[in-house]
Parts: C-alpha cells; sequence; structure tokens
C-alpha cells in the first residue's frame, strides 16, 4: 500500500518500528523469564494472543513494554527537533510510524497489547476476552464502513484495512499465547555430546526464580552459591534444584522464599 501510494519512506518508518516494536516484547519477555513464540506481523504490529497461563504482571509489563518504548521514541524524535531542527524531515516518518504504533496497540482491542492489560486486570479472563472479541469486531466493522464512506470524498485506505484485519483478528484468532515460559522450554535437558563447562553463579537471596533463568543452557551446568546482604554465602542451588522451585512456584518469588516454601 505504502509503494503504491509513493510513501516508500513512511514503510521503511513503519518496518524498523515494528522490529523495534517487537524486540522490546522480546526484552521484557526475557526479562520476567519468558521467550518469544511465533510472531506474526500485521498492518500495526506483531499480533500478540492473549492467554491467562502465565502471572498477570508478568503479562502487563511485557504488553506495555513495546508500546511505551514506540512512544517513547517519537518523544526523542520530537525533543531532537527542537535542538536539530535540519533532521525533521529525515525523521518525521519514523516519529509518524513509532506514534501509531504506539497509541494503537495501546488500545483495548484484541489481540492488541491494550487486550492483554484488560485480560490481566480482570479475573474472569474468559469472559474478558469473548468481550473485547465482540467489541475488536464491531470496532472493525465501523472502520471498514468509515473507510468505504470516506472513499467517496478522500482516498484512505489505511482506515478499512485496519478495520478488516480487527475483524478478522477478532473471529478468527485463538487465545494461544505467544509467550512461552522459560521453565517449560526444556532449559535444564542438556547436550552432553560436546562436553559441558560447569558455571559458578553469586547472587542474591532476594532475586526472583525468573533471573536464575537466564544463566541456563543446554552447554553448561550453572551453580548457584545464594548470597545475603552482606556478601555471605547463605546456600548452594543446584540446577535440579531450581527446576523443581520453578515448576511448583511463581517466578516472581525470591529464591530464600522459594526454598523456605519448598523445604516445608
Amino acid at each position: 500500500m505504502f509503494v503504491v501510494l509513493g510513501q516508500f519512506e513512511l514503510l521503511c518508518g513503519y518496518l524498523v518500528s515494528i522490529v523495534a516494536h517487537e524486540v522490546a516484547h522480546n526484552r521484557m519477555a526475557k526479562l520476567r523469564g519468558y521467550g518469544m513464540g511465533v510472531i506474526t506481523i500485521m498492518p500495526y504490529g506483531g499480533a500478540l494472543e492473549c492467554g491467562d497461563d502465565y502471572n498477570d504482571v508478568d503479562n502487563i509489563l511485557i504488553a506495555l513494554s513495546a508500546p511505551l518504548f514506540n512512544l517513547a521514541v517519537a518523544t526523542f524524535i520530537v525533543a531532537l527537533w527542537w535542538l536539530i531542527p535540519d533532521v525533521y524531515n529525515y525523521t518525521l516518518d519514523l516519529c509518524i510510524a513509532n506514534l501509531s504504533l504506539g497509541l494503537v496497540n495501546l488500545l483495548p482491542l484484541y489481540p492488541l497489547d491494550g487486550s492483554r492489560v484488560v485480560i490481566s486486570l480482570i479475573k474472569k479472563k474468559t469472559r474478558a476476552v469473548k468481550i473485547l472479541k465482540w467489541l475488536t469486531v464491531a470496532t472493525g466493522a465501523i472502520m471498514l464502513v468509515g473507510g468505504f464512506v470516506l472513499a467517496f470524498f478522500t482516498l484512505n485506505i489505511t482506515l478499512p484495512i485496519f478495520g478488516l484485519f480487527l475483524i478478522l483478528s477478532g473471529i478468527f484468532t485463538s487465545r494461544g499465547q505467544n509467550y512461552y515460559h522459560l521453565a517449560n522450554s526444556r532449559p535444564f535437558v542438556k547436550d552432553y555430546t560436546q562436553g559441558l563447562l560447569e558455571e559458578v553463579v553469586y547472587i542474591s537471596g532476594d532475586s526472583p526464580l525468573f533471573k536464575f533463568l537466564r544463566y541456563l543452557g543446554k552447554d553448561k551446568i550453572c551453580k548457584f552459591i545464594v548470597i545475603d546482604d552482606n556478601g555471605d554465602r547463605v546456600c548452594a542451588v543446584e540446577e535440579r534444584t531450581l527446576e523443581k522451585l520453578c515448576m511448583t512456584h511463581d517466578l516472581s518469588v525470591s529464591i530464600i522464599d522459594a526454598l523456605q516454601d519448598y523445604s516445608r
């Protein structure tokens, strides 16, 4: 569409912004102990489907990380115009792309990031998903009709295309989640064919479990030395113990609390 309308620069701005959007999701997901599944690039970013099989706080942080990043980039570009006005013509398209992605993805429409936040805040998630899907279809239908009406006055392809995207998403998108938990992705399975190195990690007892998962890999064996606020050793945690803790506890729980609960 952008190429047909001669807006190749805007197309590049959107592509760069979408990639940055998904990188922000991925970064926050890894920080919270999750990995990314399949990403489907859609008109306004990667479609991230909602689920309720993981911590609601994690879900909210992961969902908000990308649109807030886009808005931060747009704000930075606007601030740059005040300092260096000459860059306006070179950065306008990038600013528009980031601003659009940030604002649109905050809408509570399925499967945009805003819907993930709403679902996480509501206890009856199945009912919330149904309501959001109907709202999404209704909004998409209004945009689609509005796009055809505006066609009599001005050319606006974006509105009906986005409306169609919302309708299809609301009807056909499943509830499968695109984030998978690292504790369930077999990080504790090792490949002994090439030999493994042992890695010792010193980490605070207040650290949540998801931070431990960052160090795991199939090409090494990690041993964690838990220390207190004074830097003194509290205990040692092997990967086998860590695996049991991750499977039985919320990953936002500290290692000390998890060990105390596990030992009861």
